[in-house]
């Protein structure tokens, strides 16, 4: 099966500045971020790097795997995932949703030409009502070349 064809917008790499909100393991901030998009099998691979302004630790940095209906999420926190989430269109975002038993997320990505912005909420437990933790505005790159 060929990919959603909605998923070229998201190609490409990005880069940009991101509001990050507080929750009950960090504070309030603002950080640089850095996504690299490219085609996968029946989907696309994801790299995410977020440098936090003014922290002193090491970056977060995350791989997500959407292929089909299916998400997957690895990052630097360690938690590997239990199961898949999921990957739908919600008018022109795609919705990558994934639930465990430490919580749920709910990420939001949109392209709009060289301009993405990515929505990012979170709730614990998995069935509170979601609330903001990130929200990013990201400019895509030249290609180098």
């Amino acid at each position: 099966m060929a990919p959603d064809p909605r998923l070229r917008g998201l190609l490409g790499d990005w880069t940009g500045t991101e509001e990050l909100f507080p929750t009950a393991w960090t504070a309030a901030g603002s950080a640089r971020g850095a996504l690299s998009v490219e085609p996968g099998p029946d989907g696309i691979l994801l790299d995410y790097v977020e440098s936090r302004d003014g922290a002193d630790g090491a970056p977060l940095v995350a791989h997500a795997v959407v292929a089909g209906a299916g998400f997957w999420w690895f990052d630097t926190y360690g938690f590997t995932p239990e199961a898949p989430g999921t990957a739908t269109w919600e008018g022109d975002a795609l919705v990558l949703d994934r639930r465990s038993d430490r919580g749920r997320t709910v990420t939001r990505l949109r392209a709009d030409g060289d301009r993405l912005s990515l929505e990012l909420d979170t709730a614990v437990p998995a069935d509170a009502d979601p609330a903001p933790l990130v929200r990013g505005v990201y400019t895509r790159q030249p290609a180098e070349g």
